[in-house]
């Protein structure tokens, strides 16, 4: 009795072994992995711009009527040139204490007080950007916190990069197998490794000079261009 519980035992663990018996490496698949990037380089076609006034004064009503009287006539010149009002928006806007430095005063005293107003514009026409600069600077605006170029629709140079980016791949994949002496084979997995747009550039902020009208010339701008750029990772099948 004992012998045929052992035999029905032995049976048993053999079956369970044939069924966890883990694949030969010939039905293993054969894969080759690589990784494509593509970029483009555009023109942009838009800037946004951080222009504001700075005013200082003894009191702190004084600096803020200052301060708003010129954000106003900066308001009204971007009208007249021609931006929308949906294409402006309020930036930072700050009244700070000016403290005395004299070695006669025990403490620090208040001296006076800066006001800060400050206007962010989006330009749709870059050839209308070094003049409304200059428009600006006429009315009172004295600093220029930023300028970044970019693009109103991206996608377009942005899918330019992906098929960069895959027929990259897909020359790698080639070079590699024909080294190698093998063929390629289907394309198995495609995943996009991550897709980066421009990256701003804005410029340190600066005070400009108030001047008591408006400047003789427009204010020269450069764009440059614009970096696209996309990644991909391709699996492919070794071929017979």
């Amino acid at each position: 009795m004992r012998s045929i519980i052992a035999l029905l035992l032995l049976a048993a663990t053999l079956a369970s072994a044939t069924l966890v018996a883990p694949a030969s490496a010939e039905e293993t698949p054969r894969t080759i992995t690589v990784n494509g990037t593509g970029e483009v380089s555009v023109e942009p076609d838009m800037a946004t711009i951080n222009i504001g006034v700075q005013i200082e004064a003894e009191d702190a009503a004084t600096a803020l009527d200052g301060a708003s009287a010129a954000t106003g006539a900066i308001l009204a010149t971007l009208d007249i040139e021609g931006v929308l009002p949906e294409d402006i928006r309020s930036g930072a806007i700050r009244l700070n204490p000016r403290y005395s430095q004299s070695v006669l005063s025990s403490g620090n005293q208040i001296a006076g007080y800066q006001a800060v107003n400050s206007v962010e514009v989006l330009v749709n026409d870059l050839d209308q950007l070094g003049g409304l600069l200059a428009a600006v600077v006429g009315d009172g605006a004295n600093r220029l916190d930023g300028v970044q170029f970019g693009l109103q629709d991206p996608s377009e140079a942005m899918d330019e990069a992906r098929r960069r980016a895959v027929a990259e791949g897909a020359r790698l994949a080639n070079l590699y197998a024909g080294a190698a002496g093998v063929s390629v084979g289907d394309l198995l997995r495609l995943t996009e490794g991550g897709a980066s747009g421009y990256n701003p550039m804005r410029a340190e902020p600066v005070m400009l000079e108030m001047a008591a009208s408006s400047p003789q010339y427009d204010v020269p701008i450069s764009a440059g261009k614009i970096e696209l750029r996309a990644s991909v990772s391709l699996v492919y099948a070794i071929g017979e």
